[in-house]
């Protein structure tokens, strides 16, 4: 079933225009008749019917209006100290499927490249609008503005579990987690952190292996499902 994120659904019935028309009717080639599923990207989905349809609108009824099922009662929020060249746009587009509910870039002392413009941050946004879509979810993970390094030290700390993912430690992925409530958890950039950085929270290793800044995330989020019971 076709599913599009709106941020305000009326009740009973409601009328799509511009890109979002546009893309049902033309990418999707969606028809008077064909029902979709439409999330306010806040935790609420809603069954609608296509009930009318001219050169510019298409007007929906709404048969249900339901919580999700797609998401889990667990908020996972990304520390992702900022990578160079557009390889942010890799962690996006992978790691919003995998249900991170909050990206925060984060400005550490060995980040190469620079705080992105308005232009790449709009860019970012499409790309979380579209990962969200393709993979069913309903709560549009939200994009932070950039902090630094221990700003994000100090919000970490108010989740029920923090923690950062750093190549010199030698402790395993946390295993006592909690199934709801709160992760956080902190990767760092292509020049790693720095040993008093990693000394601001608990660490854990991924592996043998040293992972690219935009990868580490995606290989660690289906393991903090797994052992949160919320694959």
């Amino acid at each position: 079933m076709e599913h599009f994120f709106l941020p305000q659904i009326p009740e009973g019935s409601f009328t799509i225009e511009g890109d979002t028309y546009r893309h049902l009717t033309r990418s999707r080639r969606m028809a008077v008749g064909d029902t979709a599923l439409f999330s306010d990207g806040k935790g609420m989905d809603y069954l609608a019917e296509m009930t009318a349809c001219t050169k510019e609108t298409a007007t929906f009824k709404v048969l249900e209006e339901r919580e999700a099922v797609s998401e889990c009662p667990l908020s996972i929020t990304l520390y992702q100290c900022l990578p160079k060249g557009d390889k942010m746009e890799d962690v996006l587009h992978r790691c919003t499927p995998l249900g991170v509910t909050k990206f925060v870039p984060v400005l550490s002392s060995r980040v190469i490249g620079g705080k992105p413009n308005e232009n790449k941050r709009k860019r970012w946004e499409k790309i979380v609008a579209s990962a969200a879509t393709q993979s069913g979810r309903s709560i549009l993970p939200e994009i932070a503005p950039i902090c630094s390094f221990a700003e994000a030290i100090e919000e970490m700390k108010k989740a029920d579990a923090a923690f950062i993912c750093y190549e010199n430690s030698t402790d395993p992925i946390p295993a006592d987690l909690p199934k709801e409530g709160s992760i956080a958890f902190l990767i760092g950039p292509e020049g790693g952190l720095a040993p008093a950085e990693a000394d601001q929270l608990p660490c854990c290793s991924l592996g043998r292996r040293i992972l690219r800044t935009e990868e580490a995330a995606a290989f660690l989020l289906p393991i903090l499902l797994d052992r949160t019971d919320n694959l």
